[in-house]
């Protein structure tokens, strides 16, 4: 979920401790073919390879989630640590989002990381047996303006999703959360400054609405960041499994079975 200021709850916290810095030359495009399951457990950013600088923008995220600083105040010492590292963009990409020393480029990173950590918390949260049973749906709306707005409906019925007039609700377990993420997660944010979050729908609305009888019992969803997590991705290209052997390094490797397994690694 997207929130004005910054929300210190334990499940937040919980799924930031798990995380290991990733230093990948990868590009956005690359690094969705890296498994969501190994993705939420790393802290990364396209095209990015200066541990430092990993390692710091994640302590970030931290400080912002427990509420002791502002995101101005982080983004300058982000700024300052990569003067100090003499870094540069490339000619012409001044003031762009592959300038890691732009604004928008460090807002990117901040917020959306930010974002997955509270979106990950009230998730959790949500998945309470008592709230679940009270609040069982949730329903897909705009909270924060943009210039230029993505085709939310659109991509909700690519997805396979239900309307209800113009509204797009679902239950809280339903794969449409998921399959509608660029990220592959069932929780906000659903890609990049979306402006899109999830508010709750009751069980009587959901009842009117016709997504659950009265008396049915949603059973919670658990995301356990266990140390044996394993995928098996679809990847055909042998050169991009090898690039992902190497990018991945200690966090995870593919067994001889073709299994990517999770190894934790250094953070």
């Amino acid at each position: 979920m997207i929130f004005r200021t910054p929300l210190p709850f334990r499940e937040a916290l919980d799924s930031r401790e798990v995380r290991s810095i990733l230093p990948t030359e990868f590009r956005t495009r690359l690094l969705a073919e890296i498994p969501a399951q190994i993705r939420e457990r790393a802290f990364f950013s396209a095209g990015v390879t200066n541990a430092e600088f990993l390692d710091r923008a994640n302590t970030a995220i931290d400080d912002l989630l427990s509420g002791t600083v502002d995101r101005a105040t982080k983004r300058l010492e982000l700024k300052q640590l990569l003067e100090r590292l003499d870094y540069a963009p490339f000619a012409g990409e001044e003031d762009t989002l592959t300038d890691l020393s732009s604004d928008a480029r460090l807002n990117l990173i901040l917020d959306t990381n930010l974002e997955m950590a509270q979106g990950y918390g009230h998730f959790a949260q949500g998945q309470d047996p008592e709230i679940l049973d009270q609040w069982p749906a949730q329903e897909l709306i705009r909270v924060i303006e943009s210039e230029k707005k993505r085709d939310w409906p659109a991509r909700w019925a690519a997805a396979g999703g239900e309307f209800f007039g113009s509204r797009m609700i679902a239950l809280k377990g339903d794969p449409i959360w998921t399959n509608i993420s660029r990220f592959g997660l069932p929780y906000p944010p659903f890609d990049f400054n979306s402006g899109m979050d999830v508010q709750d729908i009751d069980r009587d609305e959901a009842v009117a609405l016709g997504l659950i009888a009265r008396d049915t019992q949603i059973f919670p969803q658990t995301r356990r960041f266990n140390e044996d997590l394993q995928a098996t991705p679809q990847i055909r290209s042998e050169q991009l499994k090898d690039a992902l052997t190497d990018v991945l390094g200690d966090s995870a490797q593919f067994d001889a079975a073709g299994v990517l397994r999770w190894l934790g690694g250094a953070t």
